[in-house]
């Protein structure tokens, strides 16, 4: 009876170990790279530059309720943050992905190619090889969930992409090859191959109780082994 035990122990876990074996591999391969990688390095900071300080116009300003006093569009009952900012010294506010003249309040225009590249120039460690417009992207895309469009400019250090809001003007996201690895491990990790963002999901779940079970059933073997040795030495 406790050979049969012992077979039907070792036979489940060997199943066990097939099916879980290979996420237990991923999660793990995928744990040390996010442990070894340092955070800063995947977000692309050492291949930024500290934007100069630059006086800012000492003009009377608009208020923020001044300002969308005169766009009632953007005044709605959705809150947004409204953030201070400037284009070379002249302050700006930014709503959103809009851009308000804060001295006057009129709307500008949107980022253009050439502002876009300054930009970047001003921001990045490299020399720039390319730029084109992004107007769409996939659910798995390197640039997900941000602003568009955005101005996408290459640079020729490892194959980063700095990404400009063509409203906002802002440099919304560096991607580098390490974040590229980052993103694609990380959707093994949490087991989302296509958002990337939700780790409640069934397959996961289901997957993290058998390898629980493979563990146990790999310890219960290991009792009962030992018991069998026992009895047949005694």
């Amino acid at each position: 009876m406790k050979l049969t035990k012992k077979n039907y122990l070792r036979q489940m876990h060997r199943w066990l170990g097939l099916i879980a074996g290979i996420q237990l591999l991923l999660w793990t391969v995928s744990g040390l790279y996010f442990t070894l990688i340092p955070i800063e390095e995947i977000r692309g900071d050492h291949l930024r530059l500290e934007p100069e300080a630059t006086p800012v116009t000492n003009h009377q300003w608009l208020s923020p309720s001044q300002v969308l006093n005169l766009h009632p569009d953007l005044n709605t009952k959705t809150s947004q943050e409204i953030r201070l900012s400037h284009t070379d010294g002249h302050p700006i506010y930014l709503i959103g992905s809009v851009r308000l003249d804060a001295l006057t309040g009129k709307k500008l225009d949107t980022v253009s190619k050439q502002q876009a590249l300054d930009i970047v120039q001003a921001r990045a460690k490299g020399r720039i090889t390319g730029i084109d417009l992004v107007q769409s992207v996939d659910s798995d895309s390197e640039y997900r969930g941000r602003e568009l469009p955005a101005w996408r400019v290459t640079i020729d250090q490892e194959e980063a992409h700095f990404y400009v809001g063509a409203g906002s003007g802002r440099l919304l996201a560096v991607r580098t090859n390490a974040w590229r690895w980052f993103d694609f491990l990380w959707a093994l990790h949490i087991m989302d191959y296509e958002n990337r963002d939700n780790f409640n999901h069934l397959l996961v779940q289901v997957l993290a109780v058998l390898s629980a079970i493979t563990v146990l059933s790999g310890l219960a073997l290991f009792v009962v082994t030992l018991r069998a040795r026992g009895q047949t030495a005694g």
